[in-house]
């Protein structure tokens, strides 16, 4: 899954220094010069209204969680403005601020002992007439098969050996 999270600091910079309107506590986000147009377009097929939704739950989620960890106070007025409750931004702040290490980053498994030799590969996807990634040389085929480059089987290490019983 990939997420796009719009810098909010910007936006929060710019309603306290006055050069945009406030919409209650909240910065309005419909004089933001964030591409609202551009984000609809590419994340909800055009509709803007789920991406002003998204960036108001966002500033109410930063709002939220400011005024309770600088301010010591729990500005539930905010939550209400945008329909969010207090569980609703806790699960928000984890998922979008505090995200796992395991989360963050996804790392493919693979086993080492199947490991493809990739020099075959190396240079064979540029520019071709139809063929695909090749490596230049093509076998005319109706259908079309897929090339594999050669498997490397290679033993496995001592350490995740299971040890025989030995034999009297």
């Amino acid at each position: 899954m990939v997420w796009y999270i719009p810098p909010l600091s910007p936006i929060q910079a710019a309603a306290e220094s006055g050069k945009m309107s406030m919409n209650g506590i909240l910065p309005d986000t419909k004089s933001l010069r964030i591409p609202v147009k551009y984000l609809a377009n590419l994340l909800t097929a055009g509709k803007e209204a789920p991406v002003i939704s998204a960036l108001d739950r966002m500033l109410a989620m930063r709002a939220y969680m400011r005024s309770k960890s600088v301010d010591k106070v729990e500005n539930l007025t905010v939550l209400k403005q945008v329909g969010l409750s207090q569980a609703e931004v806790e699960d928000m702040y984890h998922i979008l601020a505090i995200a796992n290490y395991e989360d963050r980053f996804v790392i493919p498994s693979s086993h080492k002992e199947m490991a493809e030799d990739s020099f075959n590969e190396k240079g064979s996807c540029g520019f071709s007439f139809g063929n695909g990634c090749s490596d230049g040389v093509s076998d005319s085929s109706l259908f079309g098969k897929k090339k594999h480059g050669s498997t490397i089987f290679v033993e496995m290490p001592k350490s995740r050996k299971k040890k025989e019983p030995e034999s009297v």
